[in-house]
């Protein structure tokens, strides 16, 4: 008879949901062991401890966010902030997990633990996302008068504000949720001169 195995994507997918549930602090090694339905050797053989395991949960939430909002970042600066907002709200209602994982905020997963590959990986992501942020600021800046901290505050802040409420009171984000930031970033960015 085969030996079960057990899906690295699985035993990540349940720390997920113990975040979800209860926040970082709750995503223990045991208690993923007990979520995910794996022997402990199983866990411990893909993450040594538990920071690795936080570093792998973040890394992929990251990944899994950034794949798709990469080329919304192209074409007019208007069109791309709004995209991008819009975008925003619809991963988060479409992976609820990765979402808990990214509104909780890196300095809760233990980062100065965890192991240096994966402290590489989150600083050239970070590096990369960063540095698409700054490219839309500025042509968003060259294009209107708005200072780029509201730019910031418009583009980055208000999606994961709109959907914080609900993934916070574990209640689904409305439908419409996406197209009513998307429209509150364009009027953000209206010319009133015309």
């Amino acid at each position: 008879m085969p030996r079960p195995t057990h899906d690295t994507s699985a035993i990540l997918d349940a720390a997920g949901r113990i975040l979800g549930a209860g926040g970082p602090a709750a995503v223990t090694m045991a208690a993923v062991v007990r979520e995910a339905g794996v022997p402990s050797g199983s866990l411990y053989y893909r993450f040594p401890d538990r920071p690795a395991l936080l570093a792998t949960l973040w890394n992929r939430a990251v990944e899994s966010y950034h794949r798709d909002a990469y080329p919304l970042f192209d074409g007019d600066p208007v069109d791309a902030a709004a995209a991008l907002a819009a975008y925003t709200v619809r991963w988060c209602q479409a992976e609820p997990a990765h979402a808990h994982v990214l509104l909780a905020g890196r300095a809760r997963f233990e980062a100065d633990a965890w192991p240096e590959a994966a402290r590489e990986t989150e600083a050239a992501e970070s590096d990369r996302w960063n540095a698409a942020i700054r490219g839309l600021t500025r042509r968003l800046r060259a294009r209107t008068t708005v200072p780029t901290s509201e730019i910031l505050l418009v583009v980055v802040d208000l999606p994961y504000a709109a959907v914080r409420r609900y993934l916070s009171g574990d209640r689904p984000i409305p439908a419409d949720l996406a197209d009513v930031v998307s429209g509150i970033v364009r009027r953000s960015f209206d010319d009133p001169a015309g």
